[in-house]
């Protein structure tokens, strides 16, 4: 569990769960954007650091509009990984083999459908 502060800022993903006749599946996910009270950060501040939350937010729909960035990102993700020393799966057990597509868009919430079959465990 992490530890929010009043000062923290966010951006969380939530796999949403879907149903079709034959199987359950987590193939979507939900994108949210959210910020505390900060009573120490004057409001320019909180707009600049939300804004920069909306940009990492909006990087999932960007990687998916631009292929060939979604590769270096990738890349570049991989190395930093690499270099802090976190364990995590091989690449290829870790890519999404289909495209990305914003389902909706409701307030701060980006709805994504992976069309993804999580086969087993999702």
């Amino acid at each position: 569990m992490i530890d929010i502060s009043e000062n923290d800022f966010g951006v969380m993903l939530r796999p949403v769960l879907m149903e079709d006749e034959d199987e359950t599946y987590f193939g979507n996910v939900e994108v949210a954007v959210f910020s505390n009270l900060m009573p120490e950060i004057d409001d320019e501040l909180h707009a600049q650091y939300m804004f920069l939350a909306y940009k990492m937010a909006a990087m999932l729909s960007f990687c998916d509009d631009n292929p060939e960035f979604d590769d270096m990102l990738n890349d570049y993700t991989s190395a930093m990984v690499e270099q802090l020393g976190d364990d995590y799966e091989d690449e290829e057990s870790t890519k999404v083999k289909s495209k990305v597509k914003v389902a909706s868009k409701v307030g701060n919430v980006i709805t994504l459908d992976f069309d993804t079959v999580c086969e087993g465990e999702g």
